[in-house]
């Protein structure tokens, strides 16, 4: 399964619009050092009462940064590494500050499966990371089993290799569903709790980019299982998926990030339950960015937003992160996608980010680097 096909058709034709529209080309720059003031309703703490020091001091340090500069992030090539911090290094000399582990792949960890292929119970490129400074992110691309009965996937559907698990389970504790949805949550608590013991705060984003394209055009619908019943049902398997971690395993260390995609506010959780808001973007030009960051700005006042994904689409180029600040988007933080193709020595050129944006962006002099990260904390 291709997770970023349905994102990349929205980039061209969100690109179209704008054509038409007379927005696609760059608008005179204000200067990019100029930073806009945080509002100052911002939420304080992380919702978390018990939330660990280590969580409450990287909330700080980013409520502290926010509006002011942004913070770099890469995700994991699909699953446990740092391979694209590494490519940013080599085109810069620099790295990012967060690093997105992915627990897309649980389902074939060797610690609960004989014929598992890799071991999330390794957590050496976690801590690894956090040792030597940089920030933790987990995402959870939930694969369940597709409805031929061999496959994992998260696409719903009524195919084979689509799923028809029922997000609505989670109200159903006789269920297979729900014993399946406790059983999978348990694995990644697993792995999340030896974080906490080792002291590492994790940005934790789960059940993302849940409306998929619903409100973009007419047809539209989620892309993953997780939304496929809609606003409500969503609602309840997020605060579900809250209680399990927070109150039954006690899992303090994570800073919850709900992404939006936009026009999409029936399906907020809630501000009890939600740290920071994000938006993931693969059509990144700076006005329709700067659009989206004021209204998401207006729509969840007391929440600092992030750019939690973005990167080039078909035949979109993202816009440069100077002309992205310029224009008046200030992201807490953003976070570029992997190319498995250029990772594997198959492209030349990385699809998402490659080292004239990165260059762009560590010279922006708005962009925080590991080393910057690293002196701010100390």
């Amino acid at each position: 399964m291709n997770l970023k096909v349905m994102k990349k058709i929205i980039a061209c034709i969100t690109l179209v619009a704008l054509c038409a529209c007379g927005h696609a080309d760059a608008v005179e720059q204000p200067s990019p050092l100029t930073p806009d003031p945080s509002p100052v309703t911002l939420q304080q703490s992380p919702v978390n009462p018990n939330a660990t020091t280590e969580a409450r001091h990287l909330y700080q340090m980013l409520l502290s940064l926010y509006g002011k500069k942004a913070l770099s992030g890469v995700v994991a090539n699909v699953d446990w590494n740092t391979r694209e911090v590494e490519n940013v290094y080599k085109w810069t000399g620099r790295r990012p500050v967060i690093n997105v582990f992915d627990f897309i792949n649980i389902h074939a960890s060797k610690d609960v499966n004989r014929h598992g292929w890799l071991d999330y119970s390794d957590l050496s490129p976690v801590t690894a990371w956090a040792n030597a400074g940089g920030v933790v992110g987990c995402m959870w691309h939930w694969q369940v089993q597709a409805n031929n009965g061999t496959n994992m996937t998260c696409s719903p559907g009524d195919k084979p290799g689509e799923t028809s698990f029922d997000p609505a389970a989670c109200n159903d504790p006789t269920s297979q569903d729900y014993k399946q949805m406790v059983h999978d949550i348990d694995q990644v608590a697993g792995y999340l709790k030896k974080m906490q013991a080792k002291g590492i705060a994790v940005i934790w984003r789960p059940l993302h980019e849940a409306s998929g394209n619903t409100y973009e055009f007419e047809g539209g619908k989620a892309w993953f299982w997780w939304g496929a019943k809609g606003a409500e049902v969503y609602k309840q398997l997020w605060r579900f998926l809250y209680d399990r971690l927070v109150n039954h395993h006690g899992l303090n260390n994570l800073i919850w990030v709900w992404n939006s995609q936009m026009g999409d506010h029936d399906w907020y959780p809630g501000d009890d339950v939600v740290d920071i808001v994000g938006r993931d973007s693969y059509s990144a030009l700076q006005y329709p960015l700067m659009k989206e960051f004021k209204q998401l700005q207006q729509e969840y006042p007391t929440k600092m937003i992030t750019l939690a994904e973005c990167g080039n689409g078909d035949e979109v180029h993202i816009s440069l992160w100077s002309k992205i600040w310029a224009e008046g988007s200030r992201w807490s933080w953003f976070m570029t996608w992997y190319d498995y193709n250029y990772n594997s020595g198959n492209s030349d050129e990385h699809q998402f980010a490659g080292s004239e944006w990165w260059n762009d962006a560590f010279n922006s002099g708005v962009v925080v680097d590991l080393d910057e990260w690293k002196r701010m904390k100390n």
